[in-house]
C-alpha cells in the first residue's frame, strides 16, 4: 500500500488556496491568543495567504497594508466541526432542506459536497462571528448518515463548493487529504425510522444490529479486496488475474473508514450509546474521531479513555433538556472531561445553535469552569486537530493559513465580536483601518490561578442574611442606589423579608444572620422569563412530561368555553424551573403550549421556586390570568385556519364580536377592552402591520386593545408606528436569524449591521422586553440583556435600560409584579417587602461574575452560592 503523506506544520508552507494579488497585511501592537494557550504581545504579518511572521516588532516595509490595532485581541479563525449550514439553508424551505436522506437508516454513501448551497445567507452571518472553517455533515436521522465536507467561509467567484473546500488545490502527494463521515445513535434514528413506521431501528438493540451488520459487510468487502491485491502481487497480473477488483459503491466509504482514511464523527448522547459504539470499533477495527453532543460523556470518562484512539468530545456548553438524552446534561461537563485528559471541542450543530455565536459557547464553558485557554482551544485548535487539519488552521503560527480575527474585546467577554475576519489573508468585511485602529471597547484582566470557580464554593440555604459591600442596587426603573467613596451599600433580610436597605444599615446583634460580602457586586430585581413553556413542559420530546398542546379552534364563538388558562397546567419542582431559579430568574410568565393554530390561551405569572398553585403563603401565583395570547404567521396555519389573512380575520371577529358583549366578560372581551394585554407572537413586518391595523379598528370601535408584539424579529422596521400607539415588543430571541421566509430582514449585529433591532426599538422609545423561547436558556437572560448593552452604539442602551428589558419593563408590559394590586403583591426593594432579588459578585454583564445569592422566588429563603447543574 502506498505510504500516505503526513500532515505536519511547516514554516515554509505554501497556502494552495491563496489568491494571487492579495495584499499583505501587518497588524501591529496586538495581543495575540495563539489557540493553544500562548499569549504574545506584538505584531502579525499575513502574506500570500499564510501567517508569515508574528510576535516581536515587524518592519512596516514588509506589508502593503499596515494597521495598528492598539492592543486589540487577535486570535485564529474559529473552527466549527459540526454544522448543517448549506444543507439546511436560511430561510427554511422544503426545496433547500438536504440535511437528511431519510429513506434508509444506512446511507454511508451519500455526501454533503453534492448538496451544499454556496449561496446560503448563513455563511456570511456565521463568518461575521469569526468562524472561518466548517465541517458540514449530514443530519442525525440515519445511523450511517454519509460523508461530510470541510469548507472555508470565504466566498469564491466560481460558486464552486469544491473551490470552497479546505483541500482546494492541495497536492495529494504533499498533504493527507482526509474524508469525514457522520453516524448517529440513540433517539434520532429510532424516531426517524422505527417509531415512524419505516422499519428498523425501533430500539437500541436494532441500532446495534444494523451497525454490526453493515460493518461486517464492509469488513468482508475489504478482506476480498486485500485478497485480490495479495494475489496480484504474487502472480503475474496480466496472465493470472481473470477477475475484476471487488468493489461495491454502497460500502466504499465504510471500507475507507476501516482502512483509516476517514475520520468518523458520531452523534451520541447517552452512556450506553457511547460505550456501544466503542465496542463496535473494537469488533470491526476502526477509530472514532469524535463523539458529538455527548452530553453524558462527563459521566463515563474512563469508558471514553478505553477507546482504540483518543476521542474528542464535541459538545455544547449549555444546550440541554430538549429530549431525554439531553436531560441529564451538566454545565460542568467540559471541565470534567478536560480534567480527565479528554479533548473537548465546542460546536454549533448549526442551525440548532447559530454558529455566529460559537465564541459565546466558549465563554459559557469558561464561566462553568473550563479554563480560559481550554475554552479558546475548544473552538480553534482542538476541532482542527480532530478534523486532521491542525497543521494549517486552528492556531496562530508561522506557515499556517492566514485565518485571523481582530476582536472588539476579548473573545470570551460578553458580546465580543470580530471587527475583521481574514480568511486566507483576505478581509471579509472590509472594516476600515480607522475602526481597527480605534480604541478597544474595554480592558480585560486575564484569569489567574486563583480564579473563582463554580467548584470552589458550597451551596447553602439560609433564612436571614446581611449583604454588605454592594456596588449597585437596581431598585427599579425609578431608582438606582450606588456605593460611594465614603460608604458602601447593605441589604438586611430577616426570615425572608427586607429589614433594611441602603448605606446606614447597622445591626448590633448579627446572631442568626449569614454575612455575604459582594465586593462591589450588583443586586437586581428578580429576573422575569416570559414566553417559554417553563412550568408546563419538562422534556420537549416527551409528551408525558408536558401539560400538552392546545388544539386548534375552528370558531371564535363562545370563547369562554374553550380558552385554556396556563395556570391550570402548572407543574413545580422540575429541573428547568430549578435552574432558572438558581440563576435569579424568579418570575415566569408562561402562555399555554401551542404548535399550530391562531389562538393560544391565557398566560400565568408565577414564581420559579414555588411548590404548588395553592401555596398562597409564599405568593407563588403572581397573577393567574395575565394576557390573552395568539400567534400569527405561516408556521401556525392549520386545517382550521389555512391562511395568515384568515388568522387576522379570526382575531378580528373574536375581538370585535365580544367587545360589546353583554353579561359576564370573557377573555376576548377583556383583551378588546384593555383589561388584559393581547400578546401576539409573530416576526414578519407585514403581519405586525396587520396587527397594528387590527388594533386601530378595535380602538376605533370603542375598545382599547393593549397589543403586545412577541417575537418581533422585523419589528424595528415599524418602530415609529409601534411607538405612536404605545405597542411594546417582547423580543424572542434576543439575537434573531433569517430562518423565516416572511421575516428575512433581521439584523444580525456587527460587523454586518451597526445596530440591533432592540437598539432601534429603544431609540424610538418603544417599550422593550427580552423573552425566552427555550426553557433551558432562561438562566442566560442576564447575558442576553448585557449583550445588547455592551454592543449598543455610543452607549445608547445603559446598564439600567438593559436590566429593565428583563425585569420592570416586562412588569409594565404584562401588568405583573409591583404593577399588580392586592395583598402582598407590591414586591420591590422596600422595608417589609418579601425579598425577591438576585445578587452578583460583580456586574451581571461580566461573564466572570457569578450569581452569589438568590432571595425569594416563591421561597421564604435565601440560597447562597447556588450550584447550576
Amino acid at each position: 500500500m502506498k505510504q500516505r503523506p503526513e500532515n505536519i506544520p511547516r514554516t515554509t508552507r505554501h497556502n494552495p488556496r491563496a489568491v494571487p494579488g492579495t495584499k499583505s497585511v501587518l497588524l501591529k501592537n496586538g495581543i495575540i491568543l495563539d489557540g493553544v494557550g500562548g499569549i504574545v504581545r506584538g505584531d502579525l504579518l499575513m502574506k500570500n495567504g499564510i501567517i508569515e511572521n508574528f510576535g516581536n516588532e515587524i518592519d512596516e516595509g514588509e506589508a502593503d497594508v499596515v494597521i495598528d490595532v492598539h492592543g486589540k485581541f487577535i486570535s485564529p479563525g474559529i473552527v466549527d466541526m459540526h454544522s448543517h449550514a448549506g444543507v439546511d439553508s436560511w430561510p427554511e424551505l422544503r426545496g433547500s432542506s438536504d440535511v437528511n436522506e431519510r429513506t434508509d437508516p444506512i446511507t454511508p454513501f451519500v455526501r454533503t459536497i453534492d448538496a451544499i448551497n454556496p449561496s446560503d445567507p448563513a455563511f456570511r452571518i456565521i463568518a461575521s462571528g469569526g468562524v472561518t472553517t466548517v465541517l458540514i455533515i449530514p443530519g442525525s436521522a440515519e445511523l450511517m448518515g454519509g460523508e461530510g465536507f470541510v469548507i472555508k467561509l470565504r466566498p469564491v467567484s466560481t460558486l464552486s463548493v469544491q473551490d470552497m473546500g479546505i483541500n482546494a488545490n492541495v497536492d495529494p502527494g504533499s498533504e493527507r487529504i482526509w474524508r469525514w463521515m457522520k453516524m448517529a445513535c440513540g433517539e434520532n434514528p429510532k424516531n426517524a425510522f422505527g417509531n415512524s413506521g419505516k422499519g428498523m431501528p425501533k430500539s437500541r438493540l436494532g441500532e446495534a444490529w444494523l451497525f454490526r451488520k453493515n460493518f461486517d459487510a464492509a469488513s468482508k468487502l475489504k478482506a476480498s479486496q486485500d485478497t485480490w491485491c495479495h494475489t496480484a502481487l504474487r502472480l503475474n497480473y496480466n496472465e493470472a488475474m481473470d477477475s475484476f477488483f471487488p468493489e461495491d459503491l454502497r460500502y466504499e466509504s465504510l471500507v475507507a473508514l476501516l482502512r483509516g482514511d476517514v475520520r468518523l464523527n458520531i452523534h451520541c448522547y447517552e452512556t450506553m450509546d457511547l460505550e456501544a459504539m466503542i465496542r463496535h470499533s473494537y469488533e470491526f477495527n476502526f477509530n472514532i474521531t469524535a463523539f458529538h453532543h455527548a452530553l453524558d460523556a462527563y459521566r463515563i470518562p474512563d469508558i471514553i479513555k478505553r477507546s482504540r484512539n483518543q476521542i474528542t468530545i464535541a459538545t455544547f456548553a449549555d444546550h440541554w433538556g430538549y429530549k431525554k438524552e439531553a436531560f441529564q446534561a451538566s454545565t460542568q461537563s467540559p471541565r470534567i472531561l478536560a480534567e480527565a485528559g479528554i479533548p473537548v471541542a465546542l460546536k454549533s450543530d448549526h442551525p440548532v445553535l447559530n454558529s455566529q455565536h460559537l465564541a459565546f459557547e466558549a465563554a459559557i464553558a469558561s464561566y462553568y469552569g473550563l479554563s480560559e485557554h481550554q475554552a479558546l482551544a475548544a473552538i480553534t485548535s482542538v476541532p482542527a486537530r480532530a478534523l486532521g487539519i491542525d497543521h494549517r488552521v486552528g492556531r496562530i503560527a508561522v506557515g499556517y493559513d492566514a485565518d485571523v480575527l481582530v476582536w472588539n474585546r476579548h473573545p470570551l467577554a460578553l458580546g465580543a465580536y470580530p471587527l475583521e475576519v481574514f480568511i486566507d489573508g483576505i478581509p471579509q468585511f472590509n472594516t476600515s483601518s480607522s475602526v481597527l485602529s480605534g480604541p478597544t471597547d474595554e480592558t480585560y484582566t486575564f484569569y489567574n490561578a486563583t480564579r473563582h470557580s463554580p467548584v470552589d464554593t458550597k451551596e447553602r440555604v439560609v433564612s436571614s442574611v446581611i449583604i454588605k459591600n454592594i456596588g449597585k442596587i437596581f431598585v427599579g426603573e425609578e431608582s438606582i442606589m450606588e456605593s460611594t467613596a465614603t460608604g458602601s451599600l447593605t441589604i438586611t433580610v430577616s426570615e425572608g423579608r427586607i429589614m433594611c436597605i441602603g448605606s446606614d444599615c447597622t445591626i448590633t446583634n448579627t446572631i442568626g444572620y449569614d454575612v455575604v460580602d459582594l465586593n462591589g457586586g450588583y443586586v437586581l430585581p428578580g429576573i422575569i422569563a416570559a414566553g417559554s413553556d417553563l412550568g408546563l413542559s419538562e422534556i420537549e420530546q416527551e409528551p408525558i412530561t408536558q401539560d400538552g398542546y392546545v388544539s386548534s379552534f375552528k370558531s371564535p364563538d363562545h370563547p369562554e368555553r374553550i380558552i385554556i388558562r396556563a395556570v391550570d397546567g402548572l407543574k413545580f419542582g422540575g429541573k428547568h424551573l430549578e435552574e432558572a431559579y438558581k440563576a435569579g430568574v424568579l418570575t415566569i410568565i408562561s402562555p399555554p403550549m401551542a404548535r399550530k393554530g391562531v389562538l393560544v390561551g391565557v398566560s400565568a405569572a408565577f414564581k420559579s421556586g414555588g411548590n404548588s398553585v395553592i401555596d398562597d403563603e409564599d405568593e407563588v401565583i403572581v397573577k393567574a390570568e395575565v394576557a390573552l395570547h395568539a400567534q400569527v404567521g405561516t408556521p401556525y396555519k392549520d386545517e382550521s385556519v389555512t391562511t395568515v389573512s384568515g388568522q387576522i380575520a379570526f382575531l378580528r371577529k373574536a375581538l370585535s364580536d365580544n367587545l360589546s358583549l353583554e353579561g359576564s366578560p370573557n377573555f376576548y372581551a377583556l383583551a378588546a377592552k384593555g383589561d388584559i394585554p393581547f400578546a401576539v407572537y409573530t416576526h414578519s413586518k407585514d403581519e405586525i402591520a396587520s396587527l397594528i391595523r387590527l388594533k386601530d379598528e378595535i380602538d376605533g370601535a370603542g375598545g382599547n386593545l393593549r397589543l403586545v408584539i412577541v417575537g418581533g424579529a422585523e419589528s424595528y422596521l415599524l418602530a415609529s408606528h409601534l411607538a405612536k400607539r404605545n405597542i411594546p415588543v417582547v423580543v424572542i430571541p434576543a439575537r434573531p436569524v433569517p430562518e423565516l421566509w416572511t421575516a428575512q430582514n433581521v439584523l444580525t449585529g456587527p460587523p454586518i449591521s451597526n445596530k440591533t433591532h432592540i437598539e432601534i426599538l429603544h431609540e424610538h422609545k418603544v417599550l422593550v422586553g427580552i423573552g425566552v423561547s427555550d426553557p433551558g436558556l432562561a438562566r442566560n437572560l442576564a447575558w442576553d440583556a448585557g449583550w445588547v448593552c455592551k454592543n449598543s452604539k455610543n452607549n445608547a442602551i445603559s446598564e439600567k435600560d438593559a436590566i429593565g428589558f428583563i425585569s420592570w419593563n416586562l412588569e409594565r408590559i404584562f401588568g405583573v409584579g409591583k404593577h399588580v394590586e392586592g395583598k402582598g403583591k407590591n414586591k420591590g426593594f422596600s422595608v417589609g417587602a418579601t425579598a425577591d432579588f438576585v445578587a452578583y459578585d460583580g456586574s451581571p454583564f461580566d461573564m466572570r461574575s457569578r450569581v452569589k445569592l438568590v432571595a425569594g422566588g416563591g421561597k421564604r429563603q435565601i440560597i447562597i452560592d447556588p450550584k447550576q447543574e
